[in-house]
């Protein structure tokens, strides 16, 4: 087992079920612009930044990219964001970590506006010692951008003494690119072929499972 001391956390599939607004709220925005889209590529977009996704699965141009994304965080802002659940076993994890006297932070390309949001709305604030999200001009939304911010405000020296958690491939790229190990979970919107497909260092399928794996217990 390794000493891990940082454990950084993807937030929409990891510590939240957020999909049904999220899915939602972009549903709207396509409804609103006109755009044919399928429910099955609606589930691939809860994860990556929007940005990438609707240029991958669509192809469209930055300034209908931007359109959309307007459409839909003013969706989103409204009360989408409200239709979220927090998974079973997180609060324990979260303070089974804590109280071990782990430093924990939410790493995620949810912006950071929304991000804070739901940090206090949810309950979360009191388990965090930094919560980084994609800045609001896309200039910082990757996997690794926001991990890399994270490690930079926990002064991070060592990152082996890093566990990255998520539940999608960008999560463990993202990971990857910074130096550090990760951990996907299987409660959240990914799953064994597309972790092991990526070569992600640990597969878990509970939320104790990581205190587990982090603590030994």
């Amino acid at each position: 087992m390794k000493d891990y001391d940082y454990i950084l956390f993807d937030l929409d599939g990891t510590l939240t079920d957020s999909k049904p607004g999220i899915v939602n709220c972009i549903r709207y925005a396509f409804d609103k612009h006109g755009i044919e889209y399928t429910d099955a590529i609606l589930d691939k977009m809860v994860g990556p930044p929007f940005r990438v996704s609707m240029k991958e699965f669509f192809g469209l141009e930055l300034d209908q990219i931007e359109e959309l994304i307007k459409a839909y965080r003013g969706a989103y802002e409204n009360d989408g964001w409200r239709d979220i659940s927090v998974y079973d076993g997180v609060f324990d994890m979260l303070g089974k970590l804590k109280t071990a006297g782990k430093r924990l932070a939410v790493a995620t390309s949810k912006p950071i506006k929304f991000t804070r949001i739901i940090i206090d709305e949810m309950g979360f604030k009191k388990y965090f010692d930094f919560i980084g999200g994609a800045s609001q001009d896309a200039s910082k939304e990757s996997k690794a951008d926001v991990i890399n911010l994270a490690l930079d405000n926990l002064g991070v020296k060592d990152r082996s003494k890093v566990l990255m958690v998520g539940d999608r491939s960008y999560d463990i790229v993202g990971a990857k690119e910074c130096g550090v190990d990760v951990a996907a979970v299987l409660w959240g919107y990914g799953n064994r072929e597309e972790f092991e497909t990526c070569g992600a260092d640990y597969i878990v399928d509970a939320p104790s499972d990581v205190v587990k794996l982090v603590l030994g217990r």
